[in-house]
């Protein structure tokens, strides 16, 4: 549909979804999926929450170019969660904090501290994205296992697709999750993206208990490296690039998916414990 000369995109169904985004190996390009989703999200109009949980790695904060002031660890330490969110480009984010060890070698306990006050903001959001740190570690696993849709991104490399394998492993054996999207990225043609779905979704078939549905890929493209060097999310800088695209092209393919029944049970349990109604 042509309006004044530019292009608009069909509205994107509002519906309540919490989302991990999980890689196995570093350097995949889930943190910028992860980001864009959620602003894919919040351009659509659902107040959106994002959690980075690469604790003491973090690097959301420098994709959107903000300096956060305090961290989850203020947060573990009794800061008011309220007070941690930083608002950018029309999202909210719960910051983890670049360069600290103690942050990232928190327990259990304090794992699911974070996610209790993840949930206790429950009411005021739509969506909530959380970025799951590269590896398949304890922490990771915590947080990619909790009770979100999950989503693991690949790319056609031999390394990339032997780590997403083991993250959809871990997620289902450790974590006990019956179902995946998987996320092509950095891809050169659709033929390419094919290959490494049907490459995966062999191994799951044969060795998982585990539902595999691909969702859209994402091409190659240097305004991705552009949009992370200037920090503004690629569908700030560049909405129009090839990767931006298929971003949203993503979301509109999630929205008309159910989000599963964990995803479900996130804001079930949330809002009823709140006394709100989904």
């Amino acid at each position: 549909m042509i309006r004044g000369g530019r292009r608009t995109n069909p509205p994107l169904e509002i519906q309540r979804r919490a989302i991990a985004v999980s890689g196995g190996k570093g350097g995949v390009g889930k943190s910028t999926i992860a980001l864009n989703l959620a602003v894919a999200y919040a351009q659509a109009g659902s107040r959106t929450l994002m959690v980075d949980t690469d604790l003491g790695m973090a690097d959301l904060n420098l994709l959107l170019g903000v300096a956060p002031e305090r961290s989850l660890l203020d947060a573990l330490g009794g800061t008011p969660i309220e007070d941690i969110l930083v608002a950018a480009h029309g999202i909210h984010l719960l910051p983890a904090l670049n360069g600290s060890y103690l942050l990232s070698t928190i327990g259990p306990a304090a794992q699911a501290q974070i996610l209790e006050m993840v949930k206790s903001l429950a009411t005021r959001f739509d969506a909530l994205v959380i970025d799951i740190a590269a590896g398949i570690g304890q922490t990771q696993t915590a947080f990619a296992g909790a009770p979100t849709d999950a989503i693991v991104v690949v790319n056609p490399e031999p390394l990339s697709m032997a780590d997403a394998y083991a993250s959809l492993k871990v997620l289902s054996m450790e974590q006990g999750v019956r179902h995946a999207f998987l996320v092509p990225n950095r891809v050169t043609s659709r033929a390419q993206a094919t290959e490494v779905v049907s490459r995966l979704q062999a191994l799951v078939d044969r060795f998982l208990d585990l539902e595999l549905t691909p969702l859209p890929p994402i091409p190659s493209d240097p305004a991705v490296a552009e949009a992370a060097q200037i920090g503004v999310p690629l569908l700030v800088h560049c909405p129009d690039a090839p990767a931006a695209r298929a971003i949203r092209q993503l979301t509109r393919a999630l929205a008309t998916l159910a989000p599963t029944t964990a995803d479900a049970s996130w804001w079930r349990s949330t809002t009823r414990a709140q006394g709100v109604s989904p």
